[in-house]
C-alpha cells in the first residue's frame, strides 16, 4: 500500500482542522485529504455516496479498498510515522473496543468541539476569502485610545499596574476572593 485518500467532512471545522494537521505530519504512506462532498471526490469515487451517518470517516486505498469509521481512523494512524505503533496496538482485538469508543466519542461530538474550539469549516473560510478580512482600525495621531497606558507599581502588592488605578488585577482578585493580597 502506497497511498490513502481520506474523505473528510468539509462542513465540520474539527474535520477540516484534522485534515490540515494530517497534511503537516510525516507519513509512511502517502495521504491525500479530500472533502467528501467535493466534485473531485464524486468524480474519483462515484460508487461512494455520502452515507446517512454524518459521523462516518472514509479512507480509500489505491487498490480500491474502503475503510469506514474506526477502521478508517486506524488506517490514518497507521499511515503516520509517529502514530503507526498506536494503530498497531489499538487494532489488537483486546484494544479495538477502546479505539471504537474513542472514535465514536470524537465523531459524535465533533460539531460541539468545532464550536468550543472556534474551528471554521471550509465554507466559512471560502466566504471570508471572498469578502476579505476586515481591516484593523487605524489610530489617528494623538488619539488617546491608541496610546499605551503609563505603568506604575501597585501600592498593595508592588506588581506592575496601570498608573492611576487603585489596585492591580491581582489585588482586585484578592478582594473578590475576600483574602489578603500577597
Amino acid at each position: 500500500m502506497r497511498t490513502l485518500c481520506v474523505l473528510y467532512d468539509e462542513t465540520c471545522g474539527f474535520c477540516v482542522s484534522c485534515a490540515r494537521w494530517l497534511g503537516s505530519q510525516r507519513t509512511l504512506v502517502g495521504l491525500e485529504c479530500l472533502p467528501a462532498g467535493s466534485e473531485a471526490a464524486a468524480r474519483r469515487f462515484p460508487e461512494l455516496r455520502r452515507s446517512g451517518s454524518e459521523e462516518e470517516l472514509v479512507v480509500v486505498d489505491e487498490e480500491g479498498g474502503v475503510y469506514r469509521d474506526t477502521q478508517a481512523w486506524l488506517m490514518v494512524l497507521w499511515a503516520l510515522e509517529e502514530y503507526r505503533p498506536w494503530a498497531q496496538r489499538l487494532s489488537q482485538p483486546s484494544l479495538m473496543p477502546l479505539a471504537r469508543n474513542a472514535f465514536e466519542l470524537l465523531s459524535s461530538n465533533r460539531r460541539r468541539l468545532s464550536d468550543w474550539l472556534h474551528l471554521e469549516d471550509e465554507a466559512v473560510r471560502r466566504d471570508l476569502a471572498q469578502v476579505g478580512a476586515p481591516e484593523a482600525p487605524k489610530c489617528a495621531p494623538g488619539d488617546a485610545a491608541c496610546r499605551l497606558p503609563r505603568m506604575a507599581r501597585c501600592s498593595g502588592c508592588g506588581r506592575p499596574s496601570v498608573a492611576g488605578r487603585t489596585a492591580c488585577p491581582h489585588c482586585l482578585a484578592a478582594v473578590v476572593d475576600a483574602r489578603e493580597p500577597a
